[in-house]
């Protein structure tokens, strides 16, 4: 096994460099070698052969029709070759030597790394004995199915509010989207210290509360209100996909079902949720890879502290990263199933 994933490991590093090299030494043949010359020849041959027939006319067709097939091959490959190229030397190198190092014990000796076989004693450990990284990733598994519904839920919501025709929508849309910048600043850090991000820190917000709703009422309140303020932080990026959704369907189609006597619930159902459910789908992949991915996630915390710790190191973060990727895979493949449309069955 050892040898096989080095031998992996060894094949994709010939194969990036090979690309490369392939991608810069034929860059000049492809554009100048076979495009430039051939256009001049062929304008060279028009010249003199002019159209003489049917039969000349067929074939200069025929053979245009396979030169073209072949320039546009050759542009296909042009434009996609440099994100093979990115895809082989930084995803698919980077997630082979994770793989490599989860079943080893890392060192770091004299700027080099040195790598000790232990087959699956990494995932054993950290699935069976260290058991906080279990605990957090179930946790997250608990939280994503919770929030993911009530967060698409939402964002559907304020989306339908924000495509009404109201004074004043571009400020309300920036205003949704605004926590989506400030949580991935300094700014969110600032703001929890001074009760930004707590109300049982802000005292100002908490004697407003307390002179409204009963003492025995106050923690209940408290709790609900910080779940309700943490959803709605996470529905920026939602809202605008749903936005961009609904811009897109024709009114034409609710002006029809609207004469047919067709209510708002009616209307929503049988035409607005069919038309942006593909974006429910989008929604749900990036709330998943962002709820695994935020700051404040504990499990995130975990990995890069067992990738410092001396008896664990990188061998053993890399294991730990690769079983929180399959979780959020795992995780997005549930929603996917769950949230998406069912094939209608033909009326008999």
């Amino acid at each position: 096994m050892k040898q096989f994933l080095r031998r992996v490991g060894d094949a994709i590093k010939r194969a990036a460099t090979a690309v490369v090299s392939v991608y810069f030494k034929g860059m000049d043949y492809i554009i100048f070698g076979v495009s430039y010359p051939f256009k001049k020849l062929m304008q060279t041959y028009q010249e003199k052969h002019p159209y003489t027939g049917e039969s000349t006319k067929q074939k200069k067709l025929s053979s245009s029709r396979v030169t073209m097939a072949q320039r546009k091959a050759h542009t296909g490959y042009l434009f996609v070759l440099p994100w093979i190229i990115g895809f082989v030397g930084l995803v698919l190198y980077p997630f082979g030597q994770i793989v490599f190092m989860s079943f080893n014990n890392v060192f770091l000796n004299q700027g080099e790394y040195e790598y000790a076989w232990v087959n699956f004693d990494n995932y054993r450990r950290i699935l069976f004995e260290d058991i906080d990284f279990v605990i957090e990733v179930q946790n997250f598994v608990v939280r994503v199915l919770l929030y993911t519904p009530v967060i698409i839920t939402l964002a559907i919501i304020i989306a339908m509010l924000l495509n009404q025709s109201i004074k004043g929508k571009g400020f309300f849309r920036m205003i949704f989207f605004l926590p989506i910048i400030i949580l991935n600043g300094e700014l969110l850090q600032n703001m929890s210290d001074y009760g930004g991000m707590d109300i049982e820190i802000s005292f100002f917000v908490l004697d407003i509360i307390t002179t409204i709703v009963p003492r025995s009422m106050v923690s209940i309140f408290i709790e609900m209100f910080a779940y309700i303020v943490e959803i709605l932080w996470y529905t920026g990026v939602p809202i605008l996909i749903f936005l961009a959704m609904l811009q897109k369907i024709d009114r034409s189609l609710y002006e029809a079902a609207s004469i047919d006597g067709a209510n708002a619930w009616s209307i929503f159902w049988k035409i607005t949720l069919p038309i942006i459910r593909p974006a429910i789908t989008v929604s749900i992949i990036f709330i998943v890879v962002f709820l695994a991915n935020f700051d404040g996630n504990p499990i995130n915390g975990i990995i890069l502290s067992s990738n410092r710790d001396g008896s664990r190191r990188e061998g053993y973060a890399s294991a730990m990263a690769l079983i929180y990727s399959f979780v959020q895979i795992v995780v997005i493949t549930v929603l996917y199933f769950i949230a998406r449309q069912k094939p209608q069955k033909g009326r008999a």
